[in-house]
């Protein structure tokens, strides 16, 4: 199963699993696969058509649930895993996790136990889980999983009383943080004072082919957003409040290559973050890297839209009344007893810099709430 879980992690399968499937026989691999991505082979079937007729009576050890559903999301007809696991005649399945999508969940394991398959459930579970977070949080609840992003001091400010913010961190972090959060994510977002103020191009800055930008979603109301902007083009999407936002500059930065989407302001003409949130989920857009100032990320973190803090803080002390914090707005709690937790912490050294991940810990709900 760690062979699986390895092999799942090797491509961007957005907006699928990634799964991952190791058959095994007589204590040797006999085939093995992942899914590499939208419209390609599932594991399951990767490693079946290696094995070849070597499958019978095989182990198959696949990090999610195989699928049951004959019909495709679009109305073509496939053949699930499940059948082709029958079809193959492997004698027993070790499944890491059940797949949340309602098509399936434990549809497959279902089938594969009503004809005599042994079946097992829940090895590394954890662990699959935490490799397809993203996909899990929009099955079960239609929202993308979103993860906050940001450098600080170490007395807590994103950038100095001035506005400077370059650079907070060193290069191995911002390194890192590129490689590993941005080249994994299926949009970046960030709000309009972030591009008015720097700039940014809001890309991996890894060598072509070895790297993947993702989504720039701009939250910008009004849309002041310059068209000379270097995210002004394709690859863009401006999130405007419908009404606000005037029509010329809407024109403007679609001639550029940019789209630009207007969302229903609420009463005070600001745009509701879960509108946000539902709109890039419905567009298969599951992992999202919120790397906004404070005000932005407070407007996420006060609607509970946040499922992981990543806050990279650098050995250095800024001061001032006037300087910038990560979570800015009204504030999340009025008392340290009910402030936002953090658990499953895990701290990463990059030379002087540290960095502090951790996943919200959501509070249980009441009975009738």
């Amino acid at each position: 199963m760690r062979r699986a879980l390895a092999l799942a992690r090797r491509a961007r399968t957005h907006p699928n699993p990634m799964v991952g499937a190791v058959l095994v026989k007589e204590g040797r691999v006999i085939g093995e696969g992942w899914h590499q991505g939208v419209g390609t082979p599932h594991a399951e079937t990767v490693a079946l058509a290696q094995a070849g007729e070597a499958a019978h009576g095989a182990t198959l050890y696949v990090t999610l649930e195989p699928c049951s559903h004959a019909v495709n999301r679009d109305g073509t007809p496939r053949t699930p895993c499940a059948t082709r696991c029958l079809d193959a005649r492997v004698a027993r399945v070790v499944v890491a996790m059940t797949d949340p999508d309602d098509r399936v969940s434990g549809r497959g394991i279902a089938r594969l136990r009503s004809a005599g398959v042994s079946v097992s459930v829940g090895l590394k579970e954890e662990t699959a889980r935490a490799l397809n977070a993203a996909y899990i949080k929009q099955r079960t609840t239609g929202l993308p999983y979103i993860v906050h992003k940001a450098a600080m001091t170490l007395d807590g400010k994103i950038a100095a009383p001035g506005g400077d913010s370059r650079w907070i961190t060193g290069d191995r972090a911002r390194s890192w943080a590129h490689r590993h959060l941005r080249n994994r994510a299926d949009a970046l977002l960030v709000g309009v004072g972030t591009v008015l103020a720097d700039d940014p191009s809001l890309t991996t800055r890894l060598v072509r082919g070895n790297g993947h930008d993702p989504l720039r979603v701009i939250i910008d109301r009004s849309l002041k957003t310059p068209p000379s902007a270097r995210i002004a083009a394709a690859g863009t999407l401006f999130v405007a409040a419908e009404g606000i936002a005037p029509s010329e500059r809407i024109a403007a930065l679609r001639e550029t290559g940019a789209e630009v989407v207007e969302l229903p302001p609420r009463a005070d003409g600001y745009i509701e973050m879960r509108a946000v949130a539902l709109l890039l989920a419905e567009r298969g857009l599951y992992a999202v890297l919120l790397e906004g100032g404070g005000a932005l990320a407070a407007a996420f973190w006060e609607a509970d839209l946040i499922d992981k803090a990543f806050f990279f803080i650098a050995p250095k002390i800024i001061g001032g009344r006037e300087a910038k914090s990560p979570v800015e707005g009204d504030g999340l709690s009025r008392s340290m007893a009910d402030a936002v937790m953090l658990e499953d912490l895990t701290v990463r050294r990059f030379g002087h810099d540290i960095a502090l991940e951790g996943k919200v810990r959501r509070k249980p709900c009441l009975p009738g709430l």
